[in-house]
């Protein structure tokens, strides 16, 4: 049997934007379905009928996407639009947050497709060196030096135990990734977070993924009529975005027991330091709802711009790392080369 091929991240993102902007023109959440149904390849089809027959037996539509295998995150947005009451804004939130991890997924990929390419070329070429140039250069040099201590003896040697080397790493990055997911699978989410804010290349996008994410979602539920309390209460209930269930369930105690929520927040590592002094502010002049919406929308600026600061460092890092390699080698060539004329 054939087995369906799952909705991509950009299908995702361009379905689920689409259809919060027919929602904001006035359709209904089955007419907008149905209207999009009508451009889709057959296999999409089958899966939009299927999502309308969860929605007509009273399913929500978060839950009738599920069996798509839509991003948990996304379904997160919608699960939060619903208790809200704005699902048309919560469907082009949740599109563009998919739009852009897919952007951002191409950037990485085409700022490392080129560099890696080149580096396998590299390894393949090291690899020749090692196994015709190096054993007959070091034969000829031997039979000229009476000390294998110059530096071009040592750069020959260091060039051939490269590619050695450069299998080795990859097999220890590799086992030392499938542990460190392994253990993160074990934490629990707040711990989780905790690990990320602790790596200090990846703390500054996490500190402003985990504030955007908070502050959306609550300054919706506020706005939708929501107190503080019911809105933790709402995050500890949805299942999609396990970070913030166990937030709401931590906030929710600690309100319970008299804390104050930016005094709360300001105990977070995995938050920025201005969350705090928006709440503060938001609650002092009765519009916290509206300067938290504002508020994320600034933190996620700064992500992408961080991001995108990232992904223009990678490629010309790789590439000095790739021209280093290129030098050693003409070095390794060429110097015992020289070397040994000059002995003849």
């Amino acid at each position: 049997m054939k087995r369906k091929k799952a909705w991509s991240l950009e299908e995702q993102g361009k379905f689920l934007l689409q259809l919060g902007k027919l929602l904001d023109k006035g359709y209904s959440l089955s007419q907008a379905i149905e209207f999009l149904e009508i451009q889709q390849p057959v296999s999409r089809k089958r899966d939009l009928q299927k999502c309308l027959s969860s929605l007509y037996s009273g399913l929500a539509f978060h839950k009738a996407l599920e069996p798509l295998s839509f991003h948990s995150e996304a379904l997160g947005y919608l699960f939060f639009a619903e208790q809200h009451g704005n699902l048309a804004q919560g469907l082009i939130e949740a599109g563009h947050m998919l739009n852009s991890k897919v952007r951002y997924l191409q950037r990485f990929q085409k700022a490392l497709s080129y560099p890696l390419c080149l580096l396998c070329m590299m390894v393949l070429m090291l690899l020749f060196i090692q196994q015709t140039l190096v054993p007959q250069f070091t034969h000829l040099s031997s039979s000229f030096y009476s000390h294998r201590s110059s530096s071009s003896y040592v750069l020959l040697h260091v060039i051939s135990i490269l590619p050695s080397a450069f299998f080795t790493a990859c097999l220890i990055a590799g086992i030392a990734i499938a542990g460190s997911m392994s253990m993160f699978t074990r934490l629990s989410p707040i711990a989780r977070v905790n690990m990320w804010v602790k790596i200090p290349i990846i703390r500054v996008v996490a500190r402003q993924y985990y504030t955007h994410l908070f502050a959306l979602q609550l300054s919706h539920l506020l706005r939708g009529g929501l107190s503080i309390y019911e809105s933790l209460q709402v995050f500890e209930k949805q299942r999609n975005v396990s970070f913030l269930r166990a937030e709401g369930s931590a906030m929710k105690e600690q309100l319970a027991q008299g804390d104050k929520l930016e005094h709360i927040v300001a105990s977070r590592r995995y938050y920025e330091k201005e969350l705090m002094l928006v709440i503060r502010h938001g609650q002092s002049n009765g519009e916290l709802a509206k300067e938290l919406f504002h508020y994320s929308e600034f933190v996620f600026e700064k992500m992408e711009e961080t991001i995108e600061k990232w992904t223009d460092i990678v490629q010309p890092v790789l590439f000095s790392f790739i021209g280093l390699l290129v030098i050693s080698m003409y070095l390794a060539i060429l110097l015992p080369m020289f070397e040994t004329i000059n002995e003849l």
